[in-house]
Order: C-alpha cells, then sequence, then structure tokens
C-alpha cells in the first residue's frame, strides 16, 4: 500500500500552477477508476500519509475531502477512509488520463511481461456500465480509437463538479421557484388542445414560426437587433448555435479569438471543428481588439504556432491542415465575443472598440459572433443595444439563449444570421435534428404573446437585483479583506479577486465539503503561460439568483469561515 501511493503522488505532474492536494486527488482518482485501489479498499491514516509522502497532513485531508464530496472514498467513524464499496457507475465517464491520446506512467503494480504496459497503451475513454470495474481492472487490449475531433474537443472538458441539485453560488443558477410553471403548463396544454401541423409534423428546420416572430420582435424592441424571424434559427442552446457556427464558417486551422478571461465550454465546441485558439486579453473596456491585428508567430516552415501550452494538445492537428495557408494573412477567422458582459469579470465592450471591431471584420472578411447571455439582467442604468444593431455588412452572428432567464430544461436558444448564411444553415440543419421540442416552441410562442415574457423577465430583474446587492453588502461587511470586488452592472454572479493572491482552487475541497458550488476565476482564462500577474487571476465567481437571501448569508458565511482557516 505505502509503495502504490508514493508512485500515485510522484506520477502526477509537478506542475507549480497546480496545488498539491489536486495533484494527489488526481492519482487517487485515476487509481481507483483503473482498479489498481479496490472498492472498499482501506487507505492509510492521512498522519501516516503525510510522513511517507513529506508533504502537509491538510494536503491530505483536502485531497480525501474532495474524493468523498464527489463518491470516490468513504468515511467510516473510527475506523478511517476507504474507497466506495459501490461506485456509482457516472464516475467512470471520467478518464484515467488528463488528456485523450496522452499515456499515463506505469505503475509500480505492473509485472507481466507478456501484458502492454499502462505507459505502452493509448489512454483509453473509460466504459460505463455494470462491468465498468472489471473491464477498467483488466485492462482494455484493444484501445478505445476516437476522432481526432473528438480528442481536441475532450481536452477541454470542464472541471468542476456536477451536483444533481444547484448549490449556493452556482453562478448558472436561476430561481427556479420563481417561475410560473401554472402558466406554464397551460400553454403546453393549449398546444396539445388543438395542435397545428407544425407541431405534430414540423417541416421548417429552422423552427416554429410563431416564436421566430415573437423573438424577433422582443429582439428588436428590447435589443436594437436587426433581423426579421426568416433570419432566426431556433436552437438548443448556445453550444448547439456554436456547433453549427463552427460546421459552417470554420475549417481545420482557421484562428478563431475568444475574449480571455472567458466561458470554457466555447472551446470545445470550437476545437471539435479543428480551430486554433487565439486568446485575445479583456481589459476594463472589454476586448481589446487591437490585439486581432498583431502577426501570429510561425515556424521555419510558415505554419501558424499557437502560443506554447495554450490549447496545443488539442490545436496539434488542426495544424496539420494549415500548410497549404503558409505565408498567407493569418489573421483571425472569427472572434467570439460577449460584448454586453464578459463572463466572468462583467467588463462592457466599450462603443469605440465595438466600432473597431466591426471594422476589423470589414478588413478581414471576418465573422463575428456576439454571444449576448444574461442580457436581460442589468440593474444600473438602461439596457445596451446589441453590437449586432451596429453591423451594416452582415458580419455578425448573434446567438442567446432561454435557459436562465427562463429555466435550463427547456433547451431552447436562437440564432440570427446574416440573409445570406440562411440557406446555408437551412441546409445543415437537415442534416442535424431537424427542430428541437416543436410543443416547446410552441408554448414560448404563446408565452411571449400573452404577456408573460416580457412580465417575468421584469419581476425577476427586481428580485436578481436585491439578492445581488445582499451579496455585495455581506462581502463589504464581512470579506472586505479577503474579497476585492470586480465592479459590473449586470448578471446573475458576482466576481470578486482573492485579496491574499493564493491559488483560488485550493479552497474547492473545503467548499465543496460544505456544498458551496462557486466557480473559481483562474479556470476562465484560455492562455495559461502568462506568469506574470498571476495573483490577479485568483477569484471567486458567486451566483446569487437561485438562493433567498436568508441562504447565501448562510453559505456566505461558511465561505468566509473557510477562506480565514486556509489564508
Amino acid at each position: 500500500m505505502s509503495t502504490i501511493f508514493s508512485w500515485i503522488f510522484a506520477s502526477q505532474p509537478d506542475d507549480a500552477r497546480q496545488p498539491a492536494y489536486r495533484r494527489l486527488y488526481l492519482g487517487i482518482r485515476a487509481a481507483i477508476l483503473d482498479g489498481r485501489l479496490k472498492p472498499g479498499e482501506k487507505l492509510p491514516a492521512t498522519r501516516d500519509l503525510a510522513k511517507q509522502l513529506r508533504i502537509s497532513r491538510n494536503t491530505i485531508v483536502n485531497a480525501f475531502d474532495l474524493l468523498m464530496s464527489e463518491g470516490y472514498l468513504e468515511g467510516r467513524i473510527g475506523a478511517g477512509s476507504f474507497v466506495a464499496a459501490s461506485l456509482p457507475d457516472h464516475l467512470f465517464h471520467t478518464a484515467t488520463s488528463n488528456s485523450v491520446g496522452k499515456t499515463a506512467p506505469a505503475s509500480p503494480k505492473t509485472s507481466s511481461p507478456s501484458a502492454p504496459s499502462t505507459a505502452q497503451r493509448p489512454a483509453q475513454i473509460t466504459p460505463t456500465g455494470s462491468s465498468a470495474n472489471k473491464s477498467m481492472a483488466e485492462g482494455r487490449k484493444r484501445p478505445l480509437r476516437i476522432s481526432k475531433s473528438a480528442q481536441r474537443s475532450l481536452a477541454f472538458t470542464r472541471q468542476h463538479p456536477h451536483f444533481p441539485v444547484s448549490r449556493p453560488f452556482n453562478p448558472a443558477a436561476p430561481d427556479l421557484s420563481a417561475f410560473p410553471f401554472d402558466i406554464w403548463a397551460r400553454l403546453l396544454r393549449r398546444a396539445w388542445r388543438a395542435p397545428k401541423p407544425a407541431i405534430v409534423t414540423p417541416d421548417d428546420s429552422m423552427g416554429l414560426a410563431d416564436l421566430r416572430e415573437e423573438i424577433a420582435g422582443w429582439l428588436r424592441q428590447t435589443r436594437g437587433v436587426n433581423c426579421s424571424a426568416a433570419q432566426i434559427m431556433i436552437v438548443s442552446g448556445a453550444q448547439q448555435a456554436l456547433d453549427f457556427i463552427g460546421r459552417a464558417l470554420i475549417d481545420p486551422g482557421d484562428i478563431v479569438a475568444l475574449e480571455d478571461p472567458g466561458y470554457e465550454g466555447i472551446r470545445g465546441v470550437l476545437a471539435a471543428n479543428g480551430a486554433v485558439i487565439q486568446p485575445i486579453p479583456v481589459d476594463e473596456e472589454g476586448l481589446q481588439v487591437s490585439a486581432l491585428n498583431h502577426p501570429q508567430s510561425r515556424d521555419n516552415s510558415g505554419q501558424h504556432r499557437p502560443q506554447a501550452g495554450a490549447d496545443a494538445d488539442a490545436d496539434a492537428d488542426a495544424d496539420a491542415g494549415m500548410d497549404a495557408k503558409a505565408g498567407a494573412n493569418i489573421s483571425p477567422r472569427m472572434v467570439v465575443t460577449t460584448p454586453s458582459r464578459n463572463y466572468p469579470m462583467g467588463t462592457t465592450l466599450s462603443l469605440a472598440r465595438r466600432l473597431a471591431l466591426l471594422q476589423w471584420a470589414h478588413d478581414n472578411d471576418g465573422w463575428i459572433i456576439e454571444d449576448d447571455y444574461d442580457s436581460e439582467y442589468r440593474y444600473d442604468g438602461p439596457p445596451l443595444s446589441s453590437l449586432q444593431g451596429l453591423d451594416r455588412e452582415d458580419r455578425v452572428l448573434y446567438v442567446g439563449t432561454f435557459s436562465r432567464v427562463l429555466f435550463p430544461g427547456i433547451r431552447l436558444g436562437y440564432l440570427v444570421l446574416p440573409h445570406d448564411l440562411v440557406p446555408v444553415f437551412r441546409g445543415l440543419r437537415s442534416f442535424a435534428d431537424g427542430v428541437p421540442a416543436p410543443t416547446a416552441q410552441a408554448a414560448l410562442a404563446a408565452f411571449f404573446a400573452d404577456g408573460h415574457f416580457g412580465s417575468h423577465v421584469r419581476r425577476m430583474r427586481l428580485l436578481y437585483g436585491d439578492r445581488r446587492q445582499h451579496l455585495l453588502n455581506l462581502i463589504n461587511d464581512r470579506a472586505s479583506d479577503l474579497l476585492d470586488i470586480v465592479v459590473n452592472d449586470g448578471g446573475l454572479h458576482v466576481c470578486a479577486r482573492l485579496i491574499n493572491g493564493q491559488p483560488d482552487q485550493k479552497y474547492q475541497p473545503a467548499l465543496l465539503a460544505k456544498q458551496i458550488d462557486c466557480r473559481f476565476l483562474s479556470s476562465y482564462f484560455h492562455d495559461k503561460t502568462h506568469s506574470e500577474n498571476i495573483a490577479d487571476r485568483q477569484g471567486l465567481i458567486m451566483g446569487f439568483a437561485g438562493w433567498e437571501k436568508s441562504q447565501l448569508e448562510q453559505s456566505f458565511g461558511d465561505l468566509v469561515r473557510i477562506l480565514r482557516r486556509n489564508d
């Protein structure tokens, strides 16, 4: 047992940016998933293990806490810590290596010369189902082969845990108790009572005409979007919209510029389509448009060289497709931006930079993707007009979703297309999923037409604004020496930097043990190579929308105690 734990810790990359507890957590998790640590097996006492590995006991405790919160370990009073006797199947969706396609170091238990060692086998996507434990313990004789497109996408799989029920400070959680589900149920019944042919036999791949008309009217009125219903395609969410965009407009090796920091889910979608990611810094005026015009580094062959360490593994295959582009203009093909409010910092793209970005698209024949998430929730000042409304050359594709303004399970969003792209996307849609949930589309169209959507947004803006102010007051009153608020005027979360500059993710095990599900600012930076100002990248992203003020207050008290105890 002592030998395997020494190997587990030593086998993890000695990355200064990764806390020691997380290296130990990843190593133990991998050992459980591949069968080297068996269900029910007892682990050494934390004090003994700390002496053996020559690391602090707090590091061991933090790693064990995280493993227990995710279901890999279980504690027994008076007996110690054990590998969970019955591991849930969903745990085996996790790959045993940090990224697909990399090999894991050989285990000290490997003894059979006839069997391929762990180091000799390509890393595998782990199986699911009741035979998962057995299959993982024995190992695959033939590696599971997946596409390079899938490998690129999976390299950006989100690392934060997923809970079946939202926990305090989850930034993506609206208040579901405030949604008028009684009205929604009535509208669904109405749709089925006398269903239109477009519901029972949908034949327009762009979506239900009634809903597209309602969305177009709302966007023109509230966001200044210049569009008609004919330009709108209904999708199942922003991620699907980006997937369609990637398939229609990106070739392998094309450069796509993303805000840095920015929402991490975008990267996997674009990487699957072969995009080379170029992080562009964000400051108090939003995206630094001038950075789009900086020439990218090239190697001796003239190929684009992605920034070392920033998506390099995922982009290696995409680079191979750039031979034909050697010596050509390598300005980004596309820019994905959140001009109304950067996620997670909350900064707004200034008018001067909006105009500069549109000029860049004109000069470089580029595309701009405007992700207008959370635009309904602005608490200080009038709503900002969209970037798309300033576009006179049809260079902007506008993306929106109803997951936060209504409820996540609705699985409906929209994409506003330039006129020339409408037949392209209509054709691509015919090869995908047809149209999402026609009944839900009909109910949402009626929700708009009957005035419920506008009423709900106005009501929630008041409710969320009150909760936001309460959280800001809590930070100022109880944690002003710990947290520095990043000022923004809207959204469903508050971003605050850690004043001590400590690695933010070191607090994750203790926070999870208290059922606190905030996010960490450092994880939203795409470019991991910059060593300067690392302290400025450490912070907490705290959602406030989904909980009563009393719940926020109680969880914030736990959060503050954790920050002070681990400072």
